[in-house]
């Protein structure tokens, strides 16, 4: 269970650095956002890997339960805490954020693209929840990544400071989580949905 967990967040973990990449593009306007996802779309959007991405996550979800239920009774450190959480957490958002963009897809009928994520984090109430959310999501990515990392320096004794190298990747992710929700809402100023988008809030 183990190995199958580690493997298919790896191959998730590819998609997913391809996925915030694409994101830190809304820095530079939504087109560019939406021209850049147009290129590499056909990469993952095909009947072979797109399967495989969502039964990454189902697995990523059903090996992690298992793995925190295993992990709780093993905690040496806040790392281990860390590790524990970010879980729990990338769970929730690999369940949640999934099903969005098939509902996006087949029952609203609409383009899943910028606009799409866009629209909950630019409209009141709904950023009180989502802008915390989406942060979170690309947080506890790297703070997953960061106590893997560790662990697995510890392990090889590496002649490096396994905690700092932890700190960096944590700190990376601050950065690349408030980067990517400054492109989504124009440098948080906000930004103005088209309606094919706003009509889906009702």
């Amino acid at each position: 269970m183990k190995k199958i967990h580690y493997y298919s967040g790896v191959f998730l973990s590819i998609f997913i650095v391809l996925h915030f990449t694409n994101h830190l593009f809304s820095l530079i306007s939504p087109e560019r956002h939406i021209e850049i996802m147009e290129l590499v779309r056909p990469l993952y959007q095909n009947i072979i890997i797109e399967p495989l991405l969502f039964l990454s996550c189902i697995v990523q979800i059903v090996a992690g339960v298992s793995l925190v239920k295993h992990k709780r009774k093993n905690v040496a450190n806040g790392f281990d805490r860390l590790h524990i959480y970010s879980g729990i957490y990338l769970g929730f958002f690999l369940l949640v954020h999934p099903t969005a963009i098939l509902a996006g897809r087949y029952y609203f009928n609409v383009d899943t693209n910028f606009w799409f994520g866009a629209m909950v984090v630019n409209i009141s109430p709904l950023y009180f929840f989502y802008v915390p959310y989406y942060f979170l999501g690309i947080f506890s990515f790297f703070t997953h990544v960061a106590c893997i990392h560790r662990k697995r320096v510890t392990q090889l004794e590496w002649k490096v400071n396994a905690d700092q190298h932890a700190k960096i990747i944590l700190g990376i992710g601050v950065i690349v989580g408030l980067l990517i929700l400054a492109g989504f809402t124009n440098f948080f100023q906000g930004l103005t949905i088209p309606d094919e988008y706003q009509n889906l809030l009702g």
